[in-house]
């Protein structure tokens, strides 16, 4: 499968494209450093571009089979839109090139999820993150009316711990731990592009 991340220098798009390689996809990689990733194999292609420029975007859909949106800002909890404005960037390049698939990384608590969190994540989520969650909720809301073959993915807390294999996969449901493997989040990306059995849904994925 061919296959364009983005996102693909943070910790999550990291372990998307190892994964996506072992498994022998065709890998491209959206970055703005290519420096940032160091990865060589024969099925890795790096576009070099800003999720805000929808020229190069575009670029880097063009005959991919599918699209993986691991957008994020890293510990950085300024006020961003860079979620939005690349998701849109993304939607508006893949109906140009007539691509249909597109996962998307947003979090645990983003739109109807938000009462599957306990208090004190509601109290985190709206002081200290309340930015970045805004920015999911207007990422999230253009993927819906995007008319493309959709699935969100809503991580828990996220963790630099190994691939289980092993977690939870619902619509709003509650977290156990509070905590899920970064590598368990690609697994589960990669397994549903196989599958293709979550389409036009937006699921929790937790330990």
């Amino acid at each position: 499968m061919k296959l364009a991340i983005f996102g693909a220098t943070g910790k999550t798009g990291l372990e998307l494209v190892k994964q996506a390689l072992k498994q022998q996809h065709s890998v491209t990689a959206f970055v703005r450093d290519p420096n940032r990733l160091t990865i060589e194999d024969k099925n890795l292609t790096f576009i070099s571009g800003d999720v805000f420029d929808p020229a190069s975007v575009a670029q880097a859909i063009q005959g991919q089979d599918a699209i993986i949106c691991a957008l994020g800002t890293g510990s950085d909890l300024k006020k961003t839109t860079v979620r939005t404005t690349g998701t849109i960037n993304i939607i508006r390049g893949m109906q140009e090139h007539k691509a249909k698939r597109l996962m998307v990384v947003t979090a645990m608590g983003v739109a109807e999820s938000w009462d599957s969190l306990s208090l004190f994540n509601k109290f985190f989520f709206a002081t200290l993150l309340k930015s970045s969650r805004d920015d999911h909720e207007t990422q999230e809301a253009a993927v819906r009316e995007s008319g493309l073959d959709w699935t969100i993915i809503r991580p828990s807390g996220l963790t630099d711990t190994p691939r289980t294999g092993v977690y939870e996969v619902g619509e709003n449901i509650p977290a156990v731990t509070a905590k899920i493997a970064r590598a368990d989040v690609a697994d589960l990306i990669l397994k549903e592009l196989e599958q293709n059995t979550r389409i036009g849904k937006a699921v929790t994925i937790t330990n």
